[in-house]
C-alpha cells in the first residue's frame, strides 16, 4: 500500500479538502473533537497545539492508498482500522485528535489522516524524525497482521512486469518516440528526463491503471530506471535504439514489394558485381564453329 506521513504546520484548507474530495468524502474518524466544521476544527486543533509552544510542525499530515485490486476489495471499516492500527504504532494515542477521511472519487480508493500531535495534555506524542520511513514501516506491520501484500511486494512484482514490458518495446523500437508509443500500447507512461550535456539522462515507468491523480503531486507515482533494475541503463537503451535504426536503414522494399540492402548499392563492391554482370550481358552469345574459321583460312588464301 502506498502511504505518505508528514510533519507540518496546517491551515483550516487542510482540513477542508480531508473532509472534501469533490463532496464525496467520508468522514470514517474524528475523535477530540466536537465540531464537524473545517474552520471551527482548526480552531480546535490549533487551541490543543498550542498547549506546547516547543512544536512548531503541530500536526501529521498522509494517506494510505492501497493497491487497487486490494482497495475494490477492503471495507471502509478495515481501511479505517488499518490506518488507526499504523497510527498507534508510530505513537498516536487516544489523547490525540484526529480526523481520517476516505476519498472515492478515483479509481483508487484510499484514506487521508490529520493528526495533532500534541495530545490533549500537551504533550507531543509523535517524534518528527523519519516519520515517513517509520509509517511506513507501521503500515507493512499493520498489512501482514491482515494477510495483505506489502507495498514492497506489490512494487517488485510491477516491476518485474515493467521490465518485461520494457524489453519487449525495446526490440521493435527504433527511437524514444516510437519506444514511448509502444509502452502506452501496453498501458504504461514512460516519462523521460534529460539535461543539456548527456541529452536523456533517464526513465520513470509507471502503469496507467495505477496512477491516482488525487495524490499524484504528493508522490510522484511509478519507477525509476534505476528501481526497475540494474540491468539495462539508459545508455544501453539508448545503444539499442540506435542499432534498431541502423537495421531499418539496411532494408527497404524494391519495385516488386521485395526487401533489398540500401547500403549494398552504396558500396565499391556492389558497383564492381552490377559492371561485371554488365559486361557479361554484353558479350555476344555467337561463337563460331570451327568449320566456319576454315572457311575463313580459305578465302585469305585465295585472295
Amino acid at each position: 500500500m502506498n502511504n505518505s506521513a508528514t510533519c507540518r504546520r496546517i491551515t483550516k484548507v487542510a482540513i477542508e479538502y480531508n473532509g472534501n474530495d469533490k463532496g464525496t468524502a467520508e468522514r470514517v474518524y474524528q475523535n477530540n473533537l466536537m465540531s464537524r466544521d473545517p474552520a471551527l476544527q482548526f480552531k480546535e486543533m490549533k487551541a490543543v497545539a498550542d498547549r506546547n509552544k516547543n512544536v512548531k510542525n503541530w500536526a501529521l499530515t498522509g494517506y494510505i492508498s492501497p493497491e487497487k485490486s486490494i482497495g475494490d476489495k477492503l471495507t471502509n471499516q478495515q481501511l479505517t482500522e488499518i490506518a488507526l492500527k499504523a497510527l498507534k504504532k508510530i505513537g498516536v494515542t487516544e489523547d490525540n485528535q484526529m480526523a481520517l477521511d476516505i476519498h472515492s472519487s478515483t479509481k483508487q480508493k484510499h484514506i487521508h489522516f490529520i493528526v495533532n500531535r500534541v495530545n490533549t495534555d500537551g504533550i507531543n506524542t509523535i517524534k518528527a524524525h523519519k516519520v515517513g520511513e517509520n509509517f511506513g514501516k507501521a503500515v507493512r506491520e499493520v498489512c501482514n497482521e491482515f494477510n495483505l501484500k506489502t507495498d514492497i511486494e506489490i512494487g517488485k512484482e510491477k516491476k518485474q512486469q515493467m521490465f518485461k514490458a520494457l524489453n519487449f518495446c525495446l526490440q521493435k523500437s527504433k527511437n524514444f518516440e516510437e519506444l514511448l508509443e509502444n509502452m502506452k500500447r501496453l498501458g504504461y507512461r514512460e516519462t523521460l528526463s534529460q539535461n543539456v550535456k548527456a541529452g536523456i539522462s533517464g526513465m520513470r515507468i509507471v502503469k496507467f491503471a495505477d496512477i491516482n491523480h488525487q495524490t499524484e503531486r504528493e508522490y510522484k507515482p511509478g519507477y525509476k530506471l534505476s528501481e526497475i533494475t540494474n540491468k539495462l541503463k539508459i545508455k544501453d537503451i539508448k545503444l539499442k535504439l540506435a542499432e534498431n535504426f541502423e537495421k531499418s536503414r539496411s532494408f527497404s522494399p524494391n519495385a516488386d514489394g521485395d526487401f533489398q540492402n540500401v547500403e549494398s548499392k552504396k558500396s565499391p563492391s556492389a558497383l564492381k558485381q552490377i559492371e561485371n554482370m554488365i559486361e557479361e550481358f554484353m558479350k555476344p552469345t555467337y561463337t563460331a564453329a570451327p568449320d566456319d574459321e576454315l572457311l575463313k583460312k580459305k578465302k585469305r588464301k585465295l585472295r
